[in-house]
């Protein structure tokens, strides 16, 4: 008993596996979970003691998410962070358990891992039901499921199909969703594909779990929102830019995560956190010591070519050399010195460049805007394109490239590209709340 006592001891005094889940106005505080003292961050349910929802649970989550929380090994236990009050499920009717915290709290989040390894917390049950996911049973002539050897779904399991490859071979190709909570990524993307080996072959886009309330106005906590209320009410162009760049490092520092980068990701989420107009000069040099790496240069390179033909807005078309930014009809960026940054290629690394020069673009606006505020008035440059009242939101035409982009890729670039587009799926539900298609 004394060393079970010992080792629980340390157990607790471990930093906290917490595999995290994004809701509804959600995605502004996730990127601040990495930097909780005494938390990490695992990639897998199966890593993880503690479950995090951030936001709230749209009906479109909640099955998923129901998933996901009896995919955590014993002990485990749920903390949700539901920011500011939203219609959506109480999370506590359907876990029991679960512990609600403020968003940002990890001490939470460290004293319910250690009391969980320490015995004094109760692990949380199973939520779904031990159901096989088909009745097979005593199907078929060997009880398998099957019809035949190969027929059917054996063992609750669908078999790959038969089709051929570009060498004209008949290869397996395996049916597979992802999403709507798989880390790569973003919030809510669901993607229907067809594997061979590596190589995706089909791709559909799943309907959107945020569009569950369609006659409902968009989430408070939506990623975009300081920029959408600047497009109806007057605010400082330096409030707005500083927005603008904290964004984009936000979304580089995934980038990173996901090239496996992991410490140059916390350092660029330290300064996000931290970021003022004066801090250009800091963001220039990460721009220029990113640019020297070489494997992310690799990685990167040829990656999700979008051409001016598929998209005519935003950092995805100014990073295919297309100079149109809203910023240029706007009067209020009028003798500051206002021009669009642009690069060439149009692939996933002159994305990851586009946004970084956008940020240090953006602080150094800040700095020449002083008190110059935004009237509301023509659409407003939002962080992935122009923000117009009544109108689709950018997120809805990005993920609509998807089928066309990915076919045709390899695993690793398919994640690669669908990062570099930034894609929000609460923006773009927002969008077609507003009356247009997502």
């Amino acid at each position: 008993m004394g060393l079970r006592r010992a080792l629980a001891r340390l157990a607790a005094a471990a930093e906290a596996p917490v595999f995290p889940v994004i809701g509804a106005g959600g995605r502004s505080v996730a990127g601040e979970i990495a930097l909780l003292g005494g938390v990490r961050v695992v990639d897998s349910p199966r890593a993880a003691n503690v479950l995090l929802v951030v936001g709230g649970i749209t009906p479109g989550l909640l099955a998923p998410l129901l998933q996901v929380h009896d995919q955590l090994p014993t002990p485990r236990a749920t903390v949700w962070w539901p920011g500011e009050p939203v219609e959506h499920q109480d999370l506590r009717t359907v876990l029991g358990e679960v512990v609600v915290a403020r968003p940002g709290d990890g001490d939470t989040l460290r004293g319910v891992f250690a009391e969980l390894v320490g015995g004094g917390r109760l692990s949380d049950p199973p939520a779904l039901p031990d159901d096989e996911p088909a009745e097979w049973r005593g199907v078929g002539p060997y009880g398998q499921g099957g019809t035949g050897m190969t027929g059917g779904v054996p063992y609750g399991r669908p078999l790959a199909k038969r089709s051929p490859d570009p060498d004209g071979l008949e290869l397996d190709q395996l049916p597979l969703r992802i999403g709507p909570m798989f880390p790569p990524l973003p919030p809510g993307l669901i993607l229907d594909i067809a594997l061979q080996g590596d190589v995706i072959r089909e791709v559909a886009v799943g309907d959107n779990p945020f569009l569950g309330h369609p006659d409902g106005p968009a989430p408070a906590g939506l990623d975009t929102a300081l920029f959408l209320e600047a497009a109806r009410r007057p605010q400082p162009v330096a409030t707005i830019e500083l927005a603008r760049a904290r964004h984009h490092l936000r979304w580089a520092a995934g980038t990173l995560r996901l090239h496996g980068l992991a410490s140059e990701s916390l350092r660029v989420l330290r300064l996000a956190r931290a970021l003022r107009p004066e801090h250009a000069l800091e963001v220039e040099t990460l721009a220029r010591r990113l640019r020297g790496r070489r494997s992310l240069s690799w990685a990167t390179r040829g990656v999700g070519v979008v051409t001016p033909a598929q998209v005519g807005f935003g950092p995805v078309a100014r990073a295919a050399g297309v100079a149109v930014d809203a910023r240029l009809d706007d009067p209020a960026y009028d003798g500051i010195g206002f021009s669009p940054v642009v690069n060439d290629g149009g692939d996933a690394r002159a994305r990851l460049r586009q946004r970084l020069a956008e940020a240090a673009q953006a602080l150094d606006l800040a700095n020449r805007a002083g008190a110059r505020v935004r009237q509301p008035g023509p659409a407003l440059e939002g962080p992935r394109g122009p923000l117009s009242a009544g109108e689709a939101l950018p997120s809805a035409a990005l993920v609509d490239l998807l089928p066309r982009l990915l076919v045709g890729q390899e695993w690793g670039d398919a994640m690669t590209t669908v990062a570099s587009l930034d894609l929000d799926l609460e923006e773009a539900a927002a969008g077609a709340r507003a009356g247009a298609p997502a």
